[in-house]
């Protein structure tokens, strides 16, 4: 609808994907037996809303943030755009690897915390962690790897020209330190609303603000970074947020013992190995096309990750592949 509704047809697009989302579902909820009615007085739903207030306030927090983010970067030229094409390459592993697994791991967790299990609480979650970082290590390396081709490859059209693609991705590299951060950060947020307890994590959204606001406004005011400046706070508020998750979660979930230092480290040698062939296969191939360079690099990191993997032994690979496997089986 672009060429009738010009820009109208982003609205038109969003609408319909909105309503495409929803009819997807609706198969799997045959035989649910859903029927309308008010039920105020039903005793889940007091309890619907005694959870939901403080993800309430966690959103209001957020948008906050939004706010003041777009408020500081509306100073510069093109800063917004630049920042939202970046965050684009960012979401997505994010939502590939932090999301899928944090939504998997969910329903498990709330029966073991539902069961008291607090063992098998424990080793669900750390390999809920293990997993993302097996996942979102080697997309961090490779998206800083490949910041100039990929971001080419997906935006460098039309307007948007070679200028623009080297400090789109620029700003995509100041904004990869916080990746994993974010990553994990899901899925510890979904272990306390595996507990029921939905105003920790949101609480911490507003101490996030402000290790947004400690690194953004001094960086901003003392150098010459611009608006790369936010970018670099937007970093450390999805560090710090984390951070403070994970350290108030151990206050409850006793997280020792359980060698995510191991996969954590297993993970950043073998992520650190795997960009260093990617940059040399890139270097070989600097004069192909955005297309044939990320995907002879990129496929080339992926062999080499997988064979580092295997070697350094990392207990989340066989976990996942046999998943997968059994996924694929059924």
């Amino acid at each position: 609808l672009h060429g009738r509704l010009g820009v109208n047809s982003l609205a038109a697009g969003a609408l319909i994907g909105a309503l495409g989302q929803v009819a997807l579902q609706l198969p799997g909820l045959r035989g649910a037996r859903l029927r309308g009615g008010l039920g105020a007085r039903h005793p889940a739903v007091a309890r619907i809303v005694r959870l939901y207030g403080p993800v309430a306030l966690g959103i209001g927090f957020s948008v906050v943030g939004t706010v003041i983010d777009r408020r500081l970067a509306t100073g510069f030229d093109a800063a917004l755009a630049t920042m939202r094409y970046a965050t684009t390459l960012i979401q997505f592993p994010l939502g590939l690897v932090a999301s899928a697994v944090s939504l998997a791991v969910l329903p498990t967790l709330s029966r073991q915390s539902a069961a008291a299990d607090e063992e098998s609480f424990r080793a669900t979650l750390a390999m809920g962690l293990k997993v993302v970082l097996l996942l979102i290590l080697p997309a961090a390396a490779g998206l800083a790897a490949l910041a100039t081709p990929i971001t080419a490859l997906v935006f460098e059209r039309g307007r948007f020209g070679g200028e623009d693609t080297a400090v789109t991705a620029l700003a995509l590299l100041l904004y990869l330190p916080g990746l994993p951060a974010a990553a994990l950060d899901q899925v510890l947020i979904f272990a306390f609303y595996a507990r029921k307890n939905t105003l920790t994590p949101n609480l911490i959204q507003g101490a996030a603000i402000l290790c947004y606001l400690l690194v953004a406004l001094p960086l901003l005011w003392l150098t010459e970074l611009g608006f790369l400046a936010l970018v670099i706070g937007n970093s450390a508020q999805w560090a710090g947020h984390a951070l403070i998750t994970y350290a108030l979660l151990s206050r409850a979930v006793p997280l020792g013992g359980l060698r995510l230092g191991e996969a954590a480290v297993k993970g950043l040698v073998a992520s650190g190995l795997m960009a260093a062939a990617v940059l040399a296969v890139a270097a070989l191939g600097a004069a192909l096309p955005p297309l044939p360079l990320v995907a002879l690099a990129g496929g080339a990191g992926v062999l080499v990750y997988l064979g580092l993997c295997v070697a350094l032994r990392v207990e989340a690979l066989g976990f996942f592949l046999g998943a997968l496997r059994a996924r694929l089986g059924r």
